[in-house]
């Protein structure tokens, strides 16, 4: 028998903003699927710069 989750239930996820501390460049990551990336120009990695809310996404 497999395990079936509560429908209320939400997935253990949070949905963040990094931003690189040279640049300003920022990316859209969920975590804890995703570690936070490297600046893309910079090749450090960025900071938490906005923990994001439903709706802001897009």
């Amino acid at each position: 028998m497999s395990k079936k989750s509560p429908k209320n239930e939400k997935p253990d996820v949070t949905t963040i903003e990094v931003k690189c501390p040279k640049c300003d460049h920022t990316e859209i990551v969920v975590i804890p699927k995703e570690e936070i990336p490297l600046c893309p120009d910079h090749k450090i990695k960025m900071y938490l710069h906005e923990v994001l809310k439903e709706g802001k996404l897009c």
